[in-house]
């Protein structure tokens, strides 16, 4: 068992839901003739395999990713031998760099010793496979993050307010086949998102305000539905409508890092990638963002650095990871005029340990901005469905006294 990355040529390429963006990624992996296709989205059954073969004090991510791997491998016709699982890891103060790990103890436990881990890094913002494909790779794969992000802001935004239940999902539906085709066979992924924009705008939807609650925490959890407890349709269906940090934001934020570590070594070849890599990230961002403007109320992602620097008043900045983008995107939401910010970590982590210990002083710096913590472990929670409802109590209230000013 081995994750030195393997030649991926001649394999499939698993990779593991954690958003809709994991299409993005899967048609990147085709678009340079790699095989590849996204693991079932988590359910129930993933925590049953999960819980199986780990001991639980893992994090949920953790056991999620090893259900899910696990639940492929028994399926009937698996070739281990051709066979790859995508697997990102990171640095920080945080056990996900730790799963692939973890994930190759389960599968060598069950006799499944050839199946390979492509374990791309973020230290190298994540450009360390796929051979001489490698910069068709990152740019394929960046695309897919950021468009499918894009769609699922424009879903967020539209959905509370439709008329005809149900008609924003299927609009989001269609848009996310129209780029998956785009870029996994070449075409211009700017056209495809010039139409999709359309799409969104024509849906007939209420014309009222809603307070809008940033939602914020570790990656896993903050985007994926099952994981959560279905908190943003929760939100919603108390009168909300969400902001959500998109899952792209941590490569900007890998790239950042990437761009800082080159110039403390002085390397002057990384310096110069990194130059590159964010100059066309940032353009690309740009350009899939345009038709979706006027929609999406010119709430373009901030900068990265500025997000770092709102954390700097809490925060030492080389802690690394999570924590720190968690506080900066919360004041950043604030500064936006979000009435409520739900801050969503699994049980055992740290990151989001150091951030519940802040969130209080943050409260009251924002004049007692409403806010919440919630922790998940893949137990139904009574109390959840509580919580929201005090809480959109508050947001709301803060909405009508700005309104009021």
């Amino acid at each position: 068992m081995h994750h030195t990355n393997p030649s991926i040529l001649d394999k499939k390429v698993y990779i593991p839901y954690m958003t809709d963006t994991a299409y993005g990624l899967s048609a990147a992996f085709r678009r340079c003739g790699v095989d590849s296709e996204v693991m079932d989205e988590p359910n129930k059954s993933t925590l049953d395999f999960g819980l199986k073969f780990t001991n639980g004090n893992e994090c949920m991510p953790c056991f999620v990713t090893t259900g899910d791997i696990v639940k492929v491998i028994e399926k009937p016709g698996f070739d281990a031998k051709k066979s790859v699982f995508f697997m990102p890891t990171s640095p920080g103060p945080c056990k996900f760099g730790q799963y692939n790990r973890l994930h190759e103890l389960v599968l060598n436990n069950m006799g499944y010793k050839e199946v390979e881990f492509l374990v791309p890094s973020a230290q190298k913002s994540y450009t360390d496979f796929v051979g001489d494909k490698a910069t068709l790779f990152r740019k394929a794969a960046w695309g897919g993050c950021v468009t499918i992000d894009t769609l699922e802001k424009a879903l967020y935004r539209v959905r509370p307010y439709e008329l005809n239940k149900g008609d924003t999902v299927a609009v989001y539906k269609e848009c996310i086949k129209s780029v998956v085709d785009a870029l996994e066979n070449g075409k211009d992924i700017y056209d495809t998102m010039g139409m999709c924009a359309k799409k969104f705008e024509k849906i007939p939807r209420k014309d009222e305000n809603k307070p809008i609650i940033g939602i914020v925490g570790e990656i896993f959890l903050r985007l994926n539905k099952f994981t959560n407890n279905l908190t943003i349709e929760k939100i919603e269906s108390l009168g909300g409508e969400v902001s959500v940090v998109p899952a792209y934001k941590w490569i900007t934020f890998t790239t950042h890092e990437y761009a800082v570590r080159a110039f403390r070594n002085k390397k002057v070849k990384d310096i110069f990638l990194s130059f590159l890599v964010n100059f066309y990230q940032k353009k690309d961002e740009s350009n899939i963002f345009k038709p979706f403007k006027s929609l999406l109320r010119n709430h373009k992602e901030t900068n990265i650095k500025d997000i770092l620097s709102y954390s700097k008043k809490y925060l030492d900045l080389s802690l690394g990871g999570e924590a720190i983008l968690t506080v900066g995107e919360s004041i950043d939401f604030a500064k936006k005029g979000c009435s409520g910010v739900v801050s969503i970590h699994p049980f055992h982590c740290m990151p989001g340990s150091i951030v519940q210990t802040i969130s209080k002083r943050f409260k009251e710096d924002l004049g007692n901005f409403p806010w919440i913590n919630l922790w998940f472990d893949g137990q139904e929670s009574t109390s959840l469905m509580l919580r929201l409802e005090a809480f959109m109590h508050q947001a709301k209230q803060r909405m009508e006294a700005k309104n009021v000013l």
